[in-house]
């Protein structure tokens, strides 16, 4: 069953969910004071804005393997990191440092993912150990 919402920039739909991922939404609304309604929203937003890396063509996988932190990213991550090991960040500066670090997580996965399935594609050479 789906109905439009009144925005019609979203769409309501009924799903059903391994209890695994339900307890960890709701385990994540409690920590973010959020409706577990929220954050699944969130997490498949984020995950249609992600691909899997096999489904990309050729050229996306290829983008991935190059992706590089910005110059202003990179700037605002060694500012942050540098504050902080000298003891300097306060509760925002930490969160954001947390936020920093999730994105650079996420991002290093999934170029690592990238350098997979480029190599199995013959896109790229394997790295030497």
């Amino acid at each position: 069953m789906t109905t439009l919402s009144a925005t019609s920039e979203t769409k309501q739909v009924v799903l059903t969910v391994p209890k695994a991922v339900v307890r960890s939404a709701e385990q994540a609304a409690t920590r973010t004071r959020r409706p577990v309604e929220a954050i699944l929203a969130e997490w498949l937003d984020r995950g249609a804005a992600e691909p899997p890396v096999e489904a990309l063509d050729d050229a996306g996988v290829l983008a991935l393997c190059d992706l590089q932190l910005s110059p202003a990213e990179q700037a605002e991550l060694d500012t942050l990191l540098a504050e902080n090991s000298e003891g300097q960040l306060d509760d925002a500066g930490k969160r954001r440092l947390d936020a920093c670090m999730d994105a650079y997580d996420r991002r290093l996965l999934r170029k690592s993912q990238a350098l997979r399935e480029a190599v199995a594609r013959g896109l790229r050479e394997p790295m030497a150990a």
